[in-house]
């Protein structure tokens, strides 16, 4: 009888440990799975973010004709000449579609002002300015990142447009920040969280203690 019953409790511990090993894995694999979910939902929460983002913003694209060092200058003159001539005819108040209006009716003029530099330069390229879907990689001024993306833009391209681009925000004009600091200035954010959702908002400062500092001063709305 007591060889019986240690071989009972022998199998009963078996069992014991096989359902323990089986509930670890069904345990397990059900956080895998919820890990890979909420990894689904982060990365298209992400998507939603960042098209949210970019159906708001107007950027700038000048597109050099190669990637020699005289076209790649001749590309940051015309940029400089353009951003000024956008600084003139775009208001302090203007809204994107503003923008866009202001950009579509002056575009034979811009393609003018590119052609005067590059006349001036000894060069014979053809330029053309046109507004439409460009795609732009991740772009930092000071700790504001915009997302990459596909958004609407002056597309401004310089003879056969093969070189290194140059882009920037067109609206709200983080273009006419000084370049050598590139930092987004508080009338700037202000516009900023006038335009994006708080969400968005708050995914473009990659810094945690300025995204918390800015979290608190948020304007609700």
């Amino acid at each position: 009888m007591r060889k019986y019953g240690n071989k009972i409790r022998k199998w009963g511990s078996r069992a014991i440990l096989v359902l323990l090993m089986a509930a670890l894995a069904v345990t397990g694999s059900f956080v895998i799975r919820l890990r890979n979910e909420k990894n689904k939902m982060q990365q298209r929460l992400n998507r939603e973010i960042s098209q949210g983002i970019a159906d708001k913003i107007f950027r700038f694209h000048v597109i050099a004709n190669s990637d020699t060092k005289k076209d790649q200058n001749l590309k940051l003159q015309i940029k400089s000449t353009v951003v000024d001539y956008m600084k003139q005819i775009t208001g302090a108040n203007s809204t994107f579609e503003d923008t866009k209006e202001q950009i579509l009716i002056h575009l034979p003029e811009i393609e003018r002002k590119a052609e005067e530099i590059i006349h001036t330069e000894g060069y014979e390229y053809p330029v053309t300015a046109r507004v439409g879907k460009s795609y732009f990689p991740d772009k930092t001024y000071g700790d504001c990142t915009f997302p990459a993306g596909t958004y609407e833009s002056l597309i401004l391209t310089i003879g056969e447009g093969k070189g290194k681009n140059w882009w920037c925000v067109l609206y709200p004009g983080l273009c006419f920040i000084n370049d050598t600091y590139g930092i987004v200035t508080e009338d700037k954010k202000e516009e900023l969280k006038e335009i994006l959702t708080e969400e968005e908002f708050l995914s473009l400062w990659e810094n945690p203690k300025e995204k918390k500092k800015i979290r608190f001063g948020f304007k609700w709305f």
